[in-house]
């Protein structure tokens, strides 16, 4: 009899991992298929000056995307900010761009949001080239974290909301996101297969060394900050 319990309990833990992504697959598609609002369409129009550039079947496709991620991504506010529908909708319709043709099984989960209402500090131990450690603080607009989760600056969002110069808050800390879903923020998000993931390693790492020496030389076309590592190359390209 225990055996059979034993055996019962486990296919009924198989069965919920194994419907799981199909019904969370169900529930976005008819997240997406929804008709989009008519307030957030002008919200975006009146805030976003980038979207108003954007190319009808971007745009569509941009429209479904954010329509789940707006279901499905936990906001919270620090140092006091009360974070409203407006908010949620300016900050992951950035990152819908992103997002709109990624593999609904890849998302388990979308990363947590905690907005500041500005720049804020974060305090942390720093060991330098003779092993002396030292507490530091650094003013920051954002971080990702690899544990889900993304920290920003809202009224550094609504800066770039208002511009088209190539910088983009939410879309630097969201790239890293999506480059961490294979378990590594190293500069290569999850591939289909070997033979695609060899063709991106030798295409970025040629980029990447070509961009390094034309910071040497002088300044590069986009942010230098890209020169820092992979990652922040992966980055701030998707800026």
């Amino acid at each position: 009899m225990a055996l059979y319990l034993v055996f019962g309990v486990a296919a009924v833990i198989v069965a919920a991992l194994v419907y799981a992504p199909i019904r969370r697959r169900r529930q976005r598609r008819a997240l997406a298929e929804r008709p989009f609002p008519r307030q957030w369409r002008r919200l975006l129009r009146d805030r976003w000056v980038l979207y108003r550039y954007l190319p009808s079947n971007v745009r569509f496709a941009l429209q479904r995307q954010l329509q789940v991620m707006m279901s499905a991504t936990d906001f919270y506010g620090c140092n006091g900010l009360q974070v409203t529908e407006e908010m949620k909708l300016l900050t992951l319709a950035q990152a819908a761009l992103l997002y709109q043709n990624a593999s609904q099984d890849q998302l388990a989960d979308f990363p947590h949001v905690l907005l500041y209402p500005n720049a804020f500090v974060r305090e942390g131990d720093t060991t330098d080239e003779l092993g002396l450690v030292s507490r530091q603080r650094h003013v920051l607009l954002g971080e990702s974290w690899q544990q889900g989760r993304v920290i920003l600056s809202w009224s550094d969002i609504v800066q770039d909301l208002r511009r088209l110069d190539g910088h983009s808050l939410v879309i630097h800390e969201y790239a890293h996101q999506i480059d961490g879903y294979d378990g590594a923020m190293n500069g290569s998000p999850l591939l289909p297969n070997e033979t695609v993931y060899r063709r991106w390693t030798k295409i970025m790492q040629a980029a990447y060394e070509d961009l390094c020496r034309e910071a040497e030389w002088g300044q590069p076309d986009i942010d230098p900050y890209a020169t820092s590592n992979p990652a922040e190359f992966f980055a701030v390209i998707s800026e």
